[in-house]
C-alpha cells in the first residue's frame, strides 16, 4: 500500500475537487469559512476546483489511483501573488470569500521564510478513512520529498490531525494560533530526513 498515489492531469481538477469536497466536509476550518452543512456542500466544489487550479499553476496535485484521495501541495517561493491567488475565488459569495481572505492572510503571516513544500491539503473519503491510506499517502510523499532534501509545512487543522502528523516525522512549528472566534491551526515543519 505505498504506491497509492500519483501525479493528476489537468484534466482531473473536478475528480480532484469532488474528492477534497468530501474529505473536507467537517473540517473545522472549512465549517468555519462556509457555515452551514448544505451552503459548505455547494461551495465546496468552486473553492476546492480553485485550489486545485492553483496548485497546478503554482505546486504539485496528487490523486489516489482508486480516487479516493487527494493532496494538494504548494511551492513556498515564486508562483502567484497573494492577490492573483486570491481572484481564482471571485466566485464564491461576497462573506465567504471575507472569511477565506481573513483566513488566507493569517496563514500568510505565519508561514515560515524558509523554502518548502507545502502540505495544503491531503483529503480521503469519508468512506476510505481510518484504514491508513492518509499513512500511505504521507509515506509516499515523504520518500520523494526526502530523497530530494525538502523540507515541508503545513498547518493541521485539529489536534487528532497534528498527532497523526506528528506520526510522520512532522514536529509543531510554533504555538497553535487563530483568528478571534474562528478556527485553530497547528502549525507543523517536517525536516528533511537522510
Amino acid at each position: 500500500m505505498d504506491d497509492v498515489v500519483r501525479p493528476a492531469s489537468r484534466s482531473e481538477v473536478d475528480i480532484v475537487a469532488r474528492i477534497l469536497s468530501e474529505s473536507f466536509q467537517d473540517d473545522p476550518v472549512n465549517a468555519w469559512v462556509f457555515p452551514g452543512d448544505e451552503h459548505r456542500r455547494s461551495a465546496h466544489p468552486v473553492f476546492f476546483k480553485a485550489f486545485t487550479e492553483a496548485a497546478f499553476a503554482d505546486g504539485e496535485v496528487y490523486l489516489a489511483h482508486d480516487h479516493s484521495a487527494a493532496s494538494l501541495w504548494f511551492r513556498s517561493e515564486g508562483g502567484e501573488s497573494p492577490e492573483e491567488f486570491l481572484d481564482r475565488f471571485a466566485a464564491l459569495d461576497a462573506e465567504d470569500f471575507a472569511r477565506l481572505v481573513a483566513v488566507t492572510e493569517l496563514l500568510g503571516a505565519h508561514m515560515s521564510p524558509e523554502p518548502h513544500l507545502h502540505w495544503q491539503f491531503c483529503g480521503v473519503v469519508p468512506t476510505s478513512q481510518r484504514h491508513g491510506l492518509g499513512s500511505a499517502i504521507a509515506r509516499q510523499h515523504f520518500r520523494r520529498i526526502d530523497a530530494e532534501g525538502i523540507p515541508c509545512a503545513g498547518e493541521a487543522s485539529n489536534p487528532d490531525s497534528a498527532r497523526l502528523w506528528r506520526r510522520h516525522g512532522f514536529v509543531d512549528a510554533g504555538e497553535p494560533f487563530g483568528l478571534p472566534g474562528g478556527p485553530r491551526f497547528f502549525p507543523i515543519w517536517r525536516e528533511p530526513r537522510g
